[in-house]
């Protein structure tokens, strides 16, 4: 098996850094002759993946959700599979997948398991392979990126904690498979796998192979309605509440007469948009994984 390793120093807070000598180690008895890159700023996993894509027949993302969502987008279209060694904050889509965190591990099930398809969504021209959100979540990514001494979950909470003192609502017009609603919404997730933001359980019952989104839509609701929910997203449990509506399809418009801010596995899609256009491609990445 011909396999490229792309990995991203600062991910995990810069552990990929530290454990890049033992990968290395580890990966030559493994995988004799791997090739390793090293990214050096945001959006460069892209533009190695696809230089890789068609040199190998898989290239694997160390890092997080983020450098995930990078190298996919960098191997669509192209004919290298996707494998993962996890060292990142949040690792929703690696949870989802049943990856293992230890190196050895990880390695063993790239070199063992068959890669299986899995489902690649696509918004405008970006795709994810995990969620989007639209609305509060998308603020909440914003701030977690400025919060430097807090680890794993604890990032994502703080900063939950701190946009609910700033965020309101969006006013969305909503189209899923032609049918037309327009929504006072705190926030919008589109589900590809169950979990973001480090275990926030938005489309607990979304598939990553069964050809359509999830897609949870919270209505404005008083600041109290939402931390009692907050504690109810880890488990699911939110979907019992009437403000919350559920629905699933293949394909969304998102449009607002009013700016908005949104984000495609928890990196950034901009926070003055008015049109999104969100597409499934069902069976569209092979990855190591056990799904």
């Amino acid at each position: 098996m011909s396999v490229c390793f792309i990995l991203n120093p600062v991910a995990g807070r810069g552990k990929a850094l530290g454990l890049e000598k033992t990968l290395m180690e580890r990966a030559a008895v493994k995988f004799p002759g791997a090739l390793f890159l090293r990214t050096e700023s945001r959006g460069h996993a892209i533009r190695l993946a696809r230089e890789q894509s068609t040199k190998h027949d898989t290239v694997i993302a160390v890092g997080g959700d983020g450098t995930i969502h990078e190298v996919v987008n960098g191997l669509m279209g192209g004919k290298a599979a996707l494998g993962v060694v996890p060292v990142g904050t949040g690792n929703d889509l690696v949870n989802a997948l049943n990856i293992p965190f230890e190196i050895d591990a990880a390695l063993e099930l790239i070199s063992q398991n068959k890669p299986r398809p899995i489902d690649v969504g696509q918004v405008n021209e970006r795709y994810f392979i995990n969620g989007l959100g639209v609305g509060f979540d998308a603020w909440v990514v914003k701030k977690s990126f400025s919060i430097k001494k807090l680890r794993g979950n604890l990032v994502y909470l703080y900063a939950v904690l701190a946009t609910l003192k700033s965020y309101s609502h969006s006013v969305l017009n909503v189209d899923i498979d032609g049918e037309k609603k327009q929504r006072r919404l705190f926030m919008l997730t589109v589900g590809n796998g169950p979990s973001l933001g480090g275990g926030f359980r938005l489309t607990p019952e979304a598939r990553l192979n069964d050809n359509r989104f999830d897609i949870c839509m919270i209505h404005q609701m008083p600041t109290m309605a939402v931390l009692r929910n907050l504690l109810r997203v880890y488990s699911g449990s939110h979907v019992k509440d009437p403000r919350v509506e559920m629905s699933r399809g293949q394909s969304l418009a998102i449009s607002s007469d009013q700016p908005f801010a949104a984000h495609a596995d928890g990196e950034e899609l901009g926070y003055d948009l008015t049109v999104l256009n969100i597409t499934i491609h069902s069976g569209a990445l092979n990855v190591h994984c056990r799904y």
